[in-house]
């Protein structure tokens, strides 16, 4: 039983700490997603908890004796979980000079920069609403994003690092392409908000952010 256990909690640990990696294994093979400017996989983090969950409904299903109720509900959220592993795993947006990638799931579009038509950029802190910290030196989240508005009406954050923004905006400005910068900060008060967060990198993050 303590082997059983152990090999449990073994497989649970493996499959949490590295299910992401392994999916990542699979876009940077089979998709070349290294050869994209910026790459962005939003919802992949969730892969870990999904995963683990299904595991341990399988293993409930299997083992424990179910009442009438759990016999219906414990398939429900497998398959919940199934369809929204799934779902996170293949939920991904791309760019490279060629073409703007949307992925999700089985419904895959491009686009063209042609197609651009205009792009915004801004960043800001999570808001908090009630919880208050002990710690008021731990800072909000921050929330950057690199929009990509298509001529459809359609909206693409492409976010992914600031050296992945920074190269994708200077592919930007040589394609002649509008930037809208809508945060409303000047450079001290930008770099009072945001310094630790792009640490030496303050300069890049100015022309990213428009900040003047």
């Amino acid at each position: 039983m303590v082997k059983k256990l152990l090999s449990l909690a073994f497989v649970i640990t493996v499959v949490y700490l590295f299910i992401e990696r392994f999916i990542l294994g699979i876009y940077y093979v089979f998709l070349q997603s290294h050869t994209y400017i910026s790459f962005i996989t939003p919802l992949l983090h969730w892969t870990k908890y999904l995963a683990v969950m299904s595991i341990l409904l399988v293993l409930f299903k299997k083992y424990v004796t179910l009442t009438t109720i759990s016999k219906k509900v414990i398939p429900i959220l497998l398959t919940l979980s199934i369809v929204l592993l799934v779902i996170s795993s293949l939920w991904f947006s791309a760019v490279n000079e060629e073409e703007i990638v949307k992925h999700r799931v089985f419904l895959h579009s491009t686009a063209k920069w042609e197609e651009v038509e205009y792009v915004s950029t801004k960043i800001r802190h999570e808001e908090k609403v009630t919880i208050k910290t002990d710690n008021p030196f731990v800072p909000s989240k921050v929330i950057p994003t690199y929009n990509i508005h298509l001529n459809d009406g359609s909206i693409m954050n492409v976010w992914n690092d600031l050296s992945s923004m920074f190269e994708l905006h200077q592919y930007v400005l040589e394609k002649n392409i509008e930037v809208k910068h809508l945060t409303e900060l000047g450079p001290i008060e930008f770099d009072q908000n945001f310094s630790y967060y792009f640490k030496g990198n303050l300069n890049k993050a100015h022309e990213v952010f428009g900040i003047k």
